[in-house]
């Protein structure tokens, strides 16, 4: 038998798309994971609102740049409003969730934030009107048990970094909530760029004002929190169109793993087991309401 010398070995392309998407959830995951210890880091310096501001031009340029090359006729949108409703709940969440994370153990602050699907589902009743039966209202209730377990109130102090990243939580919550009103009628790639474009424009006037100048020792953080920050959610809804959401959903646990080694290597914080725990019971909530909601659309 003879085999072609230019041919090499299977590449990536040849696996089981399964396989892709794990491979790919996993490096996304890797790279979300690298975010909250670069936010830590400007921290140092830099006010919150800042910290944002950077994050949105990285993505205002990132999506910007593909705009230019597809044709700018694209953006053109006609949910001008709701876009500007979603990008307030989501930049507030997100200088919340930055402050926070300059204040509090870092996993800690990832398991905390696991809260968010919990706060989708709850939102979802409220403004969208969506009906939940006795399996997701049972799920929720878990959920924010395991929130309990890691804050531990009346056993531990509870402070406003806690608070902040359940504000931030929530509001990201909402912001997704708002998601499925949008990408009704706009594509992912413009969603993506007004969020980033109305996030720049609500952190720009605070921005200034405490404006911190940007030294040498900031540019690798500041790349970890742009381009991480832009890729990873690319490369998740790359592996949502190889497998199911389930799937996929299943690998978002690996952030916390992941972000505590980040957190032991530069900041020598050790997660107690209060953190994993909780943390754990949060994700099974979660991953079981992905689980029914992916058979329910089957």
């Amino acid at each position: 038998m003879t085999t072609d010398p230019t041919s090499g070995p299977p590449g990536f392309g040849a696996l089981n798309p399964a396989l892709q998407a794990t491979i790919i959830s996993v490096a996304a995951m890797l790279l979300f994971s690298v975010v909250p210890p670069s936010v830590r880091l400007l921290s140092d310096t830099m006010s919150s609102w800042q910290i944002v501001f950077i994050r949105a031009v990285f993505g205002i340029a990132g999506i910007g740049a593909y705009f230019l090359w597809t044709g700018l006729h694209k953006l053109k949108s006609r949910q001008i409003k709701i876009h500007v409703v979603r990008s307030t709940f989501n930049f507030v969440g997100m200088v919340m969730w930055f402050w926070a994370l300059g204040h509090i153990e870092l996993a800690k602050g990832i398991a905390i934030h696991f809260t968010m699907p919990l706060f989708i589902v709850l939102l979802a009743v409220i403004f969208l009107r969506e009906r939940i039966g006795p399996w997701r209202i049972t799920a929720m209730l878990v959920g924010f048990g395991g929130v309990l377990v890691i804050l531990r109130p009346g056993m531990i102090d509870t402070g406003l970094p806690e608070l902040a990243i359940l504000g931030s939580a929530s509001l990201y919550g909402g912001a997704v909530v708002f998601l499925k009103k949008v990408v009704e009628s706009e594509t992912p790639a413009a969603v993506t760029f007004y969020t980033n474009l109305f996030m720049a424009l609500g952190c720009l006037i605070p921005t200034i004002v405490l404006w911190a100048p940007i030294t040498t020792a900031d540019f690798l953080p500041i790349l970890g929190l742009g381009i991480c920050g832009l890729f990873a959610p690319f490369m998740v809804a790359v592996a949502l169109r190889k497998a199911d959401a389930s799937l996929i959903a299943a690998f978002d646990f690996l952030r916390l793993p992941f972000t505590a080694l980040f957190g032991f290597l530069l900041f020598a914080e050790v997660p107690d087991e209060f953190v994993w725990l909780g943390a754990a019971i949060i994700f099974a909530s979660t991953y079981f309401i992905a689980r029914r909601e992916v058979k329910k659309q089957v």
